[in-house]
């Protein structure tokens, strides 16, 4: 049986106590350090929990009074969220995966040369993830940031990019994507538990802040199967 990620569980126990209204409605809740003793979790993994239950507009953010639990239909306007809709991968039929987080490993490391010379610094904080779509094993995930942006890197905060840089106070002003293909390793092979000459599609994304400073490069290997990329062009 697939472990239920801690960040879930806070999820799931957050919002049986704004339903059963033992938080009404208007409640000043902990800040993210309170909450995350309370839960037995990390900083990270209730940063992560909250901006799910904001993006729900179950929770909101007040100036001057932290997080409060919203009332129904008016959190939406005040919710955190990307403001650029960065989310092109898809089904066939136009709706987004449903990615979870099945193994993540986080590290610092000497930068080799192609981060060097993106991001301009000799050491990087690396998370190695392995990526779930339902019960089934859909990606490698690698996400590279300069060392000198953060203490420590939780990759487990959140699944998409975006999300993950905004879980540790980065916000991202503009994306690049790269698609490629290319066929497994053997190593690749094993982790995802495919056929060796099954062919992965590549995502290469690099996020940069308004002043065009490199925040984090992503390499995402997927089984394509049943999942796609597009865009929509506007003349």
């Amino acid at each position: 049986m697939a472990r239920v990620p801690l960040y879930r569980k806070a999820e799931t126990e957050m919002l049986r106590r704004i339903r059963s209204g033992e938080w009404e409605v208007g409640r000043r809740l902990p800040n993210e350090f309170g909450l995350a003793d309370e839960f037995g979790v990390s900083q990270g993994t209730m940063r992560r929990a909250l901006i799910t239950l904001e993006s729900q507009g179950l929770l909101a953010r007040k100036p001057g009074r932290g997080t409060v639990v919203a009332k129904p239909g008016t959190a939406s306007s005040t919710a955190k969220s990307p403001k650029i809709d960065f989310d092109r991968l898809s089904h066939p039929d136009g709706t987004a995966p449903t990615l979870e987080i099945f193994r993540s490993r986080s590290s610092t490391r000497r930068a080799d040369s192609d981060e060097a010379e993106l991001m301009g610094e000799a050491r990087v904080l690396v998370a190695e993830r392995m990526l779930k779509l339902a019960d089934d094993r859909f990606a490698l995930d690698e996400i590279v940031l300069p060392e000198s942006l953060l203490a420590a890197f939780d990759g487990e905060a959140a699944e998409d990019l975006p999300a993950l840089l905004t879980a540790h106070g980065l916000e991202a002003a503009e994306i690049s994507d790269r698609l490629t293909a290319e066929m497994c390793s053997m190593s690749e092979s094993v982790a995802l538990s495919v056929d060796r000459n099954t062919a992965l599609l590549v995502l290469t994304r690099v996020a940069r802040d308004k002043s065009g400073r490199v925040l984090a490069r992503q390499v995402l290997k997927m089984i394509s199967e049943n999942v796609g990329y597009g865009i929509v062009l506007q003349g």
